[in-house]
């Protein structure tokens, strides 16, 4: 019984301590809002943005022009450890400079689970993955883009 009113006790003063110390000093900061965007609102943003059919048209024109879109957040991965422009990082290898039959070659053995350094096991997992589609474009973007 004891530890009841022991936790009551503490429960009560965490809220007067809210309430007078916490509570009056918060203040609204105009977050977003929950509600839907209709009428003159929707029309301003279609003037503004266009109909989303015409956003995601927009959106699919921009990926199309660039030939690496599909790999574009797969290198976020892959850059996490081999440095964002492939400079290397620690104990990861740089792959800046390296040509699309070297990854490509790396990757499908990784792919296949073969022991090629001390990092291999990393790369088993991260390879798996991918497609040979994938792999493929991710060899050629290094190779074209990491010079």
């Amino acid at each position: 019984m004891k530890e009841l009113g022991m936790a009551l006790m503490g429960t009560f003063a965490i809220a007067l301590f809210f309430g007078f110390k916490i509570y009056p000093d918060l203040e609204y900061t105009g977050g977003t809002s929950v509600s839907s965007c209709t009428g003159m609102c929707y029309a301003e943003y279609v003037e503004t943005y266009g109909t989303p059919a015409e956003i995601e048209r927009k959106k699919q024109e921009l990926a199309s022009a660039d030939e690496f879109s599909s790999i574009r957040g797969l290198w976020a991965g892959c850059a996490a450890c081999h440095g964002q422009n492939g400079e290397g990082m620690a104990v990861f290898p740089a792959l800046k400079g390296q040509t699309k039959e070297y990854i490509t070659d790396r990757l499908y053995a990784y792919k296949n689970r073969e022991t090629i350094g001390a990092m291999s096991q990393t790369m088993w997992g991260q390879a798996a993955m991918l497609s040979d589609s994938d792999i493929e474009t991710i060899g050629k973007f290094i190779q074209q883009e990491l010079k």
